[in-house]
């Protein structure tokens, strides 16, 4: 997930994306706001190994738009590994994922421009300031925002007063922030979180709950956590583990 190569100045990051971002006339260019909302995602006889080791198998579950879902499982067990098939980051070994939006399922190749995800390891760039960070997702995610909308987006997770701060500088808790406002800069259909409360205080908890409220509107949610606090924000709940899994939060 973070590119453990040299990280881009803040005037690199700048200067990048004019030559590396997709235009609007480009064939691989599909924001999201171009593309029909997702129904819902449904999983089918879904399954991940690694060399030898299962990590899951026969995993079926699917989740409606306008909802929630908690993937719960121990440690090990796939819980990230899920988030990441479901955003196309990883393959699945058998199953697959299907998007519908009501008309029929949602080609592959438009599925990166669907997902918003926010994990310990999602990119965040330590060496830019909060700011830039925002600048550098939001031209690589198609989006021609002014200075004003990123300050704005900024103060919707109390970051505003940080624009200036490097990210490696911000304390773990406003690092989590940045990365939830990363995740939702295009207004994703599929919100994908690993873990959202652990670094979070109670201010941010708050946080995270009007982000999900405000993400019901548009689309769906997966978390994966083991946090009973996270649990009360879900609709159901998405067991993985070597053998199998899925039951629904009664």
């Amino acid at each position: 997930m973070r590119d453990e190569g040299r990280v881009p100045s803040g005037q690199e990051m700048k200067q990048a994306p004019a030559a590396r971002t997709p235009t609007a006339h480009s064939a691989d260019f599909h924001p999201s706001s171009l593309i029909p909302h997702p129904s819902g995602l449904r999983a089918q006889s879904l399954g991940k190994r690694y060399g030898g080791r299962i990590v899951f198998k026969n995993l079926d579950f699917s989740v409606e738009s306008g909802s929630a879902a908690a993937v719960l499982g121990a440690n090990g067990a796939g819980k990230s590994t899920l988030l990441k098939i479901v955003a196309g980051l990883v393959r699945p070994t058998v199953g697959q994922v299907v998007w519908s939006d009501g008309r029929g399922e949602i080609a592959e190749g438009k599925l990166k421009w669907l997902c918003g995800l926010a994990a310990p390891d999602a990119p965040v760039y330590r060496e830019l300031t909060a700011g830039e960070n925002l600048e550098f997702f939001a031209c690589a995610r198609g989006l021609n925002w002014s200075s004003e909308a990123i300050e704005a987006h900024l103060e919707k997770f109390a970051l505003r007063s940080r624009r200036h701060d490097l990210a490696g500088d911000l304390s773990s808790g406003l690092r989590a922030r940045l990365q939830l406002a990363v995740a939702t800069l295009h207004q994703p259909p599929i919100l994908l979180l690993d873990e959202p409360s652990a670094n979070l205080d109670q201010a941010g908890r708050e946080l995270l709950r009007r982000v999900l409220s405000e993400q019901r509107t548009r689309g769906l949610t997966l978390i994966a956590t083991n946090d009973e606090r996270d649990l009360e924000l879900c609709d159901a709940q998405i067991a993985v583990s070597a053998e199998f899994g899925v039951r629904n939060a009664e």
